[in-house]
């Protein structure tokens, strides 16, 4: 499952995965501002809720006060004069009393504010029960006992004083103890969003690493294989773990080293060619040379002839080395211009055929040209396509075996005409047959080791058809001899 994990995130291009790290930073930022707002709301409610249930007990606590008082004194004056208005205000005194206790008694949240209003409302209620029932008692001596009554009152109403004042001290005691347990609770809220602010940033830089990490990584495997390159190793492939953008490049940077280690190769190969290509007829000449310096009696004319034709053909072999140099080197810089005009293809066959007659006569190479008389003119640099059948016509009878066959046919195509060059060599062997048209390419079958070539010939040809928009492949069996077709277009 972890390998899964793995290989997931390394198919996540760049974007997304930034986009992931900033999305999870987002979140636990988020999270906790939200944890920290919430508890400074909580935090604030709880501190207005504190002080606005002190301040409205202390302020019922007054009025209990206020009204109790004036309980007291209506009850005195009632006592003194019996006036029935009198006790009237002192029952309704009685009732503003009950009416703010119990308002105080629904407002109060702890078992202790309660308790003590509670006992305070016992103790009112049996004191207004005295003042009712002396009020309805006043008898002789014997049945009514004033003393007693006022000892009952002053008692309960001590009692009632002690309680109010027992209120305020709760008050204040809840509050100073609500008060710190907040601000424990603030504490340990401000060590969990410490917590979760370290936290956040260590999954931050955690993630930034990451992800920076997976992709400088790649990078830096890039820039060191970078530097093997440049001290000619173009082995290891590259094959990292990265976002698939640098994926794509390291792929890209596979083909750049496998088409440099070509390069590379072609250039070794080439060297090793023009070497052994130029050697040979350098050789030979320097060899002619001396012997005429060393040789220069008229008598021995007839030896001097056979050396001065065999140091004109090397000379005419290396200028047509560097003719194919000059003119590939030309084609690939795009330098080359090519003379279009409609003309028929025939003349340029028979013409190439007629120049390579007197090599494959002597060899008894027999050859067949064939016509279909449909073929159509194309447009052409006749030229150039001169320059194609004499390399594909010169290459059939180089790799035919003495007392062969060849064979060179015209005949129309869709949209064009195609030219077929067939010989009855030894073929080529199918991994070269896209190679042979690389430039210094020749097939690596033994039978084609003594054959003389630049590899140039076909690097040309092809050039030269795609520029007139055609094709040219080849089609071959081993020991069954090639075909090779150029198509033109009409």
């Amino acid at each position: 499952m972890q390998t899964g994990l793995v290989s997931g995130f390394s198919k996540l291009n760049v974007f997304t995965r930034l986009t992931i790290g900033f999305a999870a930073l987002f979140v636990i930022t988020i999270s906790t501002s939200v944890y920290s707002i919430i508890k400074l709301n909580h935090f604030n409610k709880s501190s207005a809720y504190m002080l606005n249930l002190g301040d409205r007990l202390v302020e019922y606590k007054e009025r209990l006060s206020d009204v109790l008082l004036s309980e007291l004194s209506y009850e005195k004056k009632y006592a003194l004069s019996k006036d029935r208005a009198l006790y009237d205000r002192f029952v309704s005194a009685g009732k503003d009393f009950s009416r703010y206790l119990t308002e105080a008694g629904a407002i109060a949240d702890t078992l202790g504010s309660k308790e003590i209003l509670d006992n305070i409302e016992k103790q009112h209620s049996r004191y207004r029960t005295l003042v009712e029932e002396e009020a309805k008692r006043p008898g002789s001596a014997d049945v009514y006992n004033p003393g007693r009554y006022k000892a009952e009152k002053e008692k309960a109403l001590e009692a009632m004083i002690e309680e109010i004042k027992n209120l305020e001290l709760y008050v204040e005691d809840d509050t100073k103890n609500r008060i710190q347990g907040l601000a424990k609770a603030g504490t340990k809220a401000l060590r969990l969003a410490l917590v979760m602010a370290s936290f956040s940033l260590l999954f931050g830089v955690l993630i930034a690493s990451g992800i920076t990490l997976s992709i400088t990584r790649p990078l830096s495997i890039m820039k060191k294989k970078t530097r093997e390159i440049s001290r000619g190793d173009f082995d290891s492939p590259l094959d990292i773990s990265s976002p698939p953008e640098i994926g794509e490049l390291s792929r890209a940077f596979n083909l750049m080293c496998d088409r440099l280690k070509d390069a590379d190769r072609l250039k070794s190969d080439f060297f090793s060619l023009m070497a052994h290509e130029l050697r040979t007829p350098l050789s030979s000449m320097k060899a002619g040379i001396t012997l005429l310096k060393i040789n220069p009696d008229r008598s021995r004319a007839g030896a001097g002839d056979k050396v001065l034709t065999i140091m004109s053909e090397e000379c005419n072999r290396l200028i047509q080395l560097v003719n194919s140099l000059l003119d590939l080197s030309r084609m690939e810089a795009g330098v080359v211009d090519f003379d279009f005009a409609i003309g028929d293809v025939k003349p340029l066959v028979d013409k190439a055929v007629a120049e390579i007659e007197p090599l494959y006569s002597s060899r008894a190479i027999t050859f067949e040209c064939g016509e279909d008389p449909k073929a159509p003119a194309v447009m052409m640099d006749s030229e150039r396509i001169l320059q194609v059948i004499r390399n594909l016509v010169g290459n059939a009878v180089k790799f035919t075996p003495d007392g062969g066959h060849i064979g060179v046919s015209l005949k129309p195509a869709p949209g064009g005409l195609e030219i077929a060059v067939a010989d009855s060599g030894p073929g080529i062997p199918e991994e070269d047959r896209t190679a042979i048209f690389d430039k210094y390419k020749q097939a690596r079958m033994d039978v084609y080791a003594g054959v003389k070539g630049t590899g140039l010939g076909l690097a040309i040809a092809k050039y030269v058809v795609d520029a007139h928009g055609g094709k040219i492949c080849v089609e071959s069996e081993s020991g069954r001899g090639s075909t090779f077709t150029v198509f033109l277009p009409g």
